[in-house]
């Protein structure tokens, strides 16, 4: 018996006039559910019956037939899987149909399960009544109507460490050895060979293979737009937001610490950040420029990543904070300054160079949108398809949080023309 199973039948049993503390407490002795079914057993059980009534008229809107009069195993199956769509949101939508439609005892009674439900989800008025209330949350919904969902409840995990091996100072069998001896669990990331995915940060932090530069704690997804450069040995290249320096400094890797890359900054405590991780990298090829980037001048060069500051939509399970910070005000000041730093840093580049403009935001607003306007008022651009360049992409580089256990982020490729 399942947590389900047993709230099941317990309401079923109230129905019979039997408490429902006393109907739960007798399955609980009688078969052995974990702590954790347990657990989820009392909150739908109880959840279901507290709202009986507005869960009926729900039911009632979408049911064929007088549903006062169906059967009460029906009824009790169909009150669970609407309490747990209208409460429990940290379970997804699919779950909520595929487990009421298993408690089914006939062909026929899943199929009336399933079209019940189903027709409880597209209405709008139930919808309205599940849409959360934080701003930002309420965007990835509407921006992503399939993916929303596990979107939103991946933001409650705790996110997967990613560390990136520099392999201008080590292999990756000494740092995989020494990851051993410290008790860390790792294992291949998805696509990029320098990158492993650990068990847990732990006491790494004060490791030598941080200190000394063998290895940097960097999410796989941000190293892609990285890839998305493609920074070659001998480039000059630009990197216009840089700090804390994760996207320099891997740059400079994959380009054997030959040529140049300007990293600028507009916060002289953050442009420090990326002094401190070049030089733990032993990196000399980063030069440092204190500046807006939106208001000064370079030329000649043949790349420039813009990583614009953004809304931070993509990593909210690192930064829970952004829910609260975001709002309608704040996306508008941000795509202005995206813009801005697109703008300008497209005047960096020589004829046949490419920019790569990204952001750590999931939001249309941030990304397609700022890349439409720009394509359309600047037409010595054209985009170049990031699947030319990196796995896992189409015409963006678009990594969704909750698919591949890495931060959400989006880029853009463009190349200037004449």
């Amino acid at each position: 018996m399942n947590a389900r199973e047993a709230a099941l039948q317990a309401l079923c049993e109230v129905d019979q006039g039997t408490n429902l503390k006393l109907a739960l407490g007798v399955i609980f002795e009688r078969d052995e559910l974990s702590e954790e079914d347990r657990a989820l057993a009392n909150e739908i059980a109880f959840g279901t019956l507290r709202h009986q009534e507005e869960i009926d008229q729900i039911i009632k809107e979408t049911f064929v037939g007088d549903f006062n009069a169906a059967d009460p195993v029906l009824k009790n199956i169909l009150r669970l899987a609407v309490y747990q769509y209208l409460f429990l949101d940290r379970i997804p939508v699919y779950a909520v149909v595929n487990e009421a439609v298993k408690l089914g005892r006939s062909l026929k009674e899943k199929a009336l399960i399933n079209a019940v439900l189903r027709g409880v989800i597209r209405n709008k008025k139930v919808q309205s009544m599940r849409e959360p209330q934080v701003w930002i949350l309420r965007k990835i919904l509407e921006a992503y109507p399939v993916e929303g969902e596990r979107i939103i409840e991946s933001f409650k995990e705790r996110p997967t460490p990613y560390i990136r091996i520099n392999r201008l100072k080590a292999n990756a069998e000494i740092v995989e050895q020494k990851l051993k001896e410290m008790g860390i669990e790792f294992g291949p990331a998805n696509w990029l060979e320098d990158f492993r995915k650990i068990s847990r940060l732990g006491n790494l932090i004060n490791n030598v293979l941080l200190k000394q530069g063998f290895i940097s704690i960097h999410d796989e997804a941000q190293g892609m737009i990285c890839r998305l450069v493609d920074p070659k040995p001998g480039e000059r290249i630009v990197d216009l937001c840089s700090a804390p320096g994760s996207k320099a400094t891997y740059m400079a890797e994959l380009m054997n610490n030959h040529g140049l890359i300007v990293a600028g900054e507009v916060s002289s405590a953050r442009l420090r950040l990326v002094v401190e991780n070049a030089e733990r990298l032993g990196l000399g090829i980063i030069k440092y420029l204190l500046a807006d980037g939106r208001r000064y001048c370079l030329e000649n060069f043949d790349k420039v990543l813009v990583d614009a500051p953004c809304t931070n939509s993509g990593v909210i399970a690192k930064r829970p904070e952004v829910k609260e910070r975001v709002n309608k005000k704040v996306l508008a000041r941000l795509t202005n300054l995206q813009y801005g730093l697109l703008t300008n840093a497209a005047t960096f580049l020589r004829v046949g160079g490419s920019i790569v403009y990204s952001t750590c935001s999931i939001l249309p607003r941030e990304n397609e949108e700022i890349i439409e306007r720009f394509l359309n008022e600047n037409k010595n651009f054209e985009l170049e398809p990031a699947k030319e360049f990196v796995p896992n992409a189409d015409v963006y580089l678009k990594i969704l949080p909750g698919f591949h256990g890495t931060d959400g982020v989006f880029a853009a490729r463009l190349k200037r023309i004449k």
